[in-house]
């Protein structure tokens, strides 16, 4: 029995029965029930004490919200009216203080335009806005704004001031004012809560308008990678994060004014939500430790086991389909399980064997490529035999007209010969470029018909199976040899014009030459025009002629035809 077969045999070495005994060491201490059912206990524990929490700080801020929204309302409602009340200054003052004094809650009331010179105000009189004055840096901004200023410049009071533009068409005229004490808002109810840490108020720029806790705490105490700036959103959350200070806390963001004004409050997680899950270790950690334990032994098995050897497998593939090449480390059997092994040993084999096929297919291919090209050569030096045994004849031939028979069979046989050669030094699949056979046919035909003829080739690269290049070169070598004999222009030269094109997988053969006054050399036997008949039915062609008084020309079209293997007969 092989070593093979004895690693079969032993069932402990199965995959299976390695990965069931090591995953059930690792979910001895079953936990995931408890798990998932703590984890939702605390979850919800957590969230509920930031709800609680969110409202609280919703509450609290409801009378400051209130306030500072009726402040921008009345700065909306002057700025509607803006540019009428600003054509008199008296009279808008007049109206803006006795606005303030039915109001009790606003400190100054006045339009602000973008020049300076403030006219119309609750102020006792006129007054201009310095040129580094933050209020004339905000002149040209359209959006609402809400700040702070620990002391205004009229009525020397820590403020809330409110501010939104006003416009004349379609320009910024300037800004209605509206300022708050601080002192005038009540202040924002303290949550009685041992959690609360710190309960502020800011605008959209992370200025602190108001504070409970102390404010050398507040930096320490915002949310790690955040600034107050970066906490405005649109809408009421909670949140549980860490502070700057490494501290777990609860932030909860409550926007007084959209995209304007903000409460923030800071808790104490622990104390938050104590009450609720005690202040005993939490309950989650046990089972947490037993799940994290059973994964780090499952995810070692199955890398021990499997994911090593199959990533090695895989590599393996890929060399060997990239370059034909395998490692040196094949099938062994060190500790991979008997799956595995089978399978490395199964791909081992078929490597080897794909590639002794491969090399089997490649000598195969190159001997019947070296057959064939060898067959092409007998064929063209037997034709070539056959046109020196024609030419033998033609010299012992008394008659003229034999010679001329003679010497077109000749001229067939050679055309043959050519194809066949071409075949014998290509390397294009057994197919034959009848563009440089048609050009070798006409340029010879010109040199031994002994006349000054004037040839136009337009002649493409056509590539074309023997089926087909054969008849061709044939038709095209009759065609030329007509032309010849028939073709002469006015000033006595041959004129022929020659082309062969191809669009898609139609191929178009036309000559043309002209006619001329004289007869020809020899009389006409119509062979030319039979054997030009015979080779386009061979090339399924449609062939068309055109006569004229002084032309004459040949047009022969056909489709390109796909290689078709000749049947076997016995």
């Amino acid at each position: 029995m092989t070593s093979d077969t004895n690693d079969r045999a032993r069932w402990w070495n199965s995959l299976h029965v390695r990965l069931l005994v090591m995953m059930s060491l690792a979910l001895l201490p079953v936990g995931l029930i408890a798990i998932t059912q703590t984890r939702a206990v605390s979850q919800n524990t957590l969230r509920n004490s930031e709800l609680a929490l969110l409202a609280r700080v919703e509450r609290s801020a409801l009378n400051e919200r209130l306030a500072i929204q009726r402040a921008m309302g009345a700065a909306n409602t002057i700025a509607a009216y803006a540019t009428e009340l600003a054509r008199d200054p008296l009279a808008c003052s007049a109206r803006l203080r006795g606005i303030a004094e039915n109001s009790d809650r606003f400190s100054f009331m006045g339009l602000l335009p973008v020049d300076g010179q403030v006219l119309c105000s609750t102020a006792s009189q006129p007054f201009e806005l310095s040129q580094d004055s933050p209020a004339r840096t905000l002149m040209m901004q359209r959006d609402p704004v809400v700040r702070v200023n620990t002391r205004a410049p009229i009525s020397k009071v820590s403020i809330i001031s409110v501010s939104v533009p006003y416009y004349d068409g379609e320009a910024i005229a300037g800004r209605v004012s509206v300022s708050l004490p601080l002192e005038k808002l009540r202040a924002v109810d303290e949550v009685r809560e041992r959690a609360l840490l710190d309960l502020v108020t800011y605008n959209d720029s992370g200025e602190v308008l108001t504070q409970v806790g102390a404010a050398e705490k507040l930096e320490s105490e915002l949310p790690a990678g955040l600034t107050l700036h970066g906490l405005t959103d649109e809408r009421a959350r909670a949140f549980t994060g860490y502070s700057r200070g490494g501290e777990m806390r609860i932030y909860t963001l409550v926007p007084i004014e959209a995209n304007q004004l903000f409460v923030l409050g800071i808790w104490d997680a622990r104390r938050g939500v104590a009450d609720q899950l005690g202040d005993r270790l939490p309950p989650i950690l046990f089972p947490m430790l037993m799940w994290l334990t059973s994964l780090l032994v499952v995810l070692f098995a199955i890398h021990r086991l499997v994911t090593r050897h199959i990533r090695n497998l895989r590599r393996q593939m890929v060399r060997f389909a990239r370059d034909r090449t395998l490692s040196g480390d094949g099938a062994k059997r060190g500790d991979m399980p008997a799956e595995l092994f089978e399978m490395q040993s199964s791909f081992d084999t078929m490597a080897y064997s794909i590639m002794q096929d491969e090399a089997r297919l490649e000598n195969a291919v190159r001997e019947k490529n070296v057959l064939i090209r060898e067959i092409h050569h007998r064929v063209k030096n037997n034709l070539q035999l056959i046109s020196s045994i024609l030419n033998m004849q033609i010299r012992d031939t008394p008659s003229e007209g034999t010679r001329d028979i003679l010497r077109r069979v000749q001229d067939r046989v050679l055309s043959l010969a050519t194809i066949h050669r071409d075949l014998y030094q290509a390397n294009t699949a057994g197919m034959v470029n009848v563009g440089n056979l048609l050009r070798e046919i006409v340029e010879k035909g010109a040199e031994i018909s002994g006349d000054e003829v004037a040839l136009t080739l337009n002649i493409e690269d056509v590539m074309l199976y023997p089926d087909q290049a054969v008849p061709m070169s044939l038709l095209a070598s009759e065609a030329v040899t007509n032309a010849l004999k028939y073709g002469q222009g006015d000033s006595g030269k041959q004129v022929i014009d020659v082309s062969l094109t191809r669009e898609g997988k139609t191929c178009e053969f036309r000559i043309v030459n002209a006619l001329g006054n004289g007869e020809p050399d020899s009389p006409s036997t119509g062979m030319g025009t039979k054997l030009i008949n015979a080779f386009a039915i061979q090339l399924g062609a449609d062939l068309e002629t055109d006569r004229s008084d002084d032309t004459y020309s040949l047009t022969v079209r056909f489709d390109e035809a796909d290689f078709v293997p000749q049947a076997e007969t016995y």
